[in-house]
């Protein structure tokens, strides 16, 4: 199984976790499952190996899965707040405009910066708040659109047909478009010269650990509960590296070990932080594994890893 395969698989195991929680029906499971993987028929025999345990119908077949919007909870900061500056942006890429969101405090900087990427729903205003946190803690905080290349996020209503979307994104593509959103960091006068790091959640975070092994110039880069990179890469990162895990998420944090092995026998800065008792998705506000508790937590060593290497 190549990388690409791996992250579909990732994609196709997420939406069984959506049905298994009562956030999708069966129906849209499966044909988003058929979608992802593209095969004709999903078989049970399939759906078993990708963790699903519940092979039955449910009541709610014609439910939607409504693209979430933030919510209060946790640290979440108005746009309107008189400390910070926010504008939608558009990224110069190979392949055209990225669209964007940005931002920074209040004031001439510079800042040290913070490339955010997003979970499979896309650019949703959640992550644009998490801008908005780094803000206003004083970095310029920049989340780019990575279903730009095929209209941007906005045009979808469903979260499977967003996460469909993103599943037939190329790997590469998606790579150059984080790094554009780097070299366009680089070029703002308010950023600080050297000063970028970079997150992500969940496929996001899969993705903040593979741009580590592609960007050079990132110096400090933290991946909540996203899938391994290739460890053949791992020797690659120049960035210090910040694992995020939920102590429940097992198909995720159980992958830890060897991406830790990688990390170590390649000599490199890193920290593994596992949040006993937390889930997948923990961090996200708008969803129903947030974990207020460990959300806090894992915001504090965040800012503490970015404080000490960005």
């Amino acid at each position: 199984m190549n990388d690409t395969q791996r992250l579909k698989r990732y994609l196709a195991e997420e939406m069984v976790e959506e049905y298994e929680e009562g956030r999708i029906s069966r129906r849209q499971m499966i044909v988003t499952v058929g979608r992802i993987l593209g095969v004709a028929v999903v078989s049970p025999a399939l759906l078993a190996s990708l963790g699903c345990g519940n092979l039955g119908g449910t009541s709610s077949e014609e439910s939607k899965a409504p693209v979430p919007e933030s919510r209060t909870e946790g640290v979440t900061v108005e746009p309107n707040d008189p400390d910070i500056e926010v504008s939608e942006v558009e990224v110069p890429g190979e392949k055209g405009a990225i669209s964007a969101y940005q931002a920074r405090p209040a004031g001439e900087g510079p800042f040290a910066a913070i490339l955010l990427i997003h979970e499979n729903r896309g650019l949703t205003e959640h992550i644009r708040d998490v801008a908005r946190r780094f803000a206003k803690v004083g970095y310029a905080g920049l989340a780019v659109d990575l279903l730009s290349r095929v209209g941007g996020t906005a045009q979808f209503t469903d979260q499977t047909e967003t996460t469909t979307a993103i599943s037939k994104l190329d790997q590469e593509g998606v790579i150059s478009d984080l790094r554009s959103g780097v070299a366009w960091l680089e070029e703002q006068p308010y950023v600080q010269k050297g000063g970028i790091g970079g997150i992500g959640w969940c496929w996001g975070g899969g993705q903040a650990w593979r741009l580590a092994t592609k960007e050079p110039k990132m110096n400090a880069v933290s991946a909540f509960y996203g899938p391994n990179p290739p460890l053949e890469d791992v020797p690659d990162i120049q960035a210090a590296v910040l694992g995020i895990y939920g102590g429940e998420d097992r198909r995720i944090t159980d992958q830890e070990s060897e991406l830790e092995k990688a990390l170590a026998d390649a000599g490199k800065t890193y920290e593994m932080k596992v949040f006993d008792g937390a889930n997948h998705a923990f961090f996200n506000d708008t969803g129903g594994s947030f974990d207020p508790e460990a959300a806090r937590g894992a915001w504090s060593y965040v800012l503490d890893w970015f404080d000490k290497y960005v």
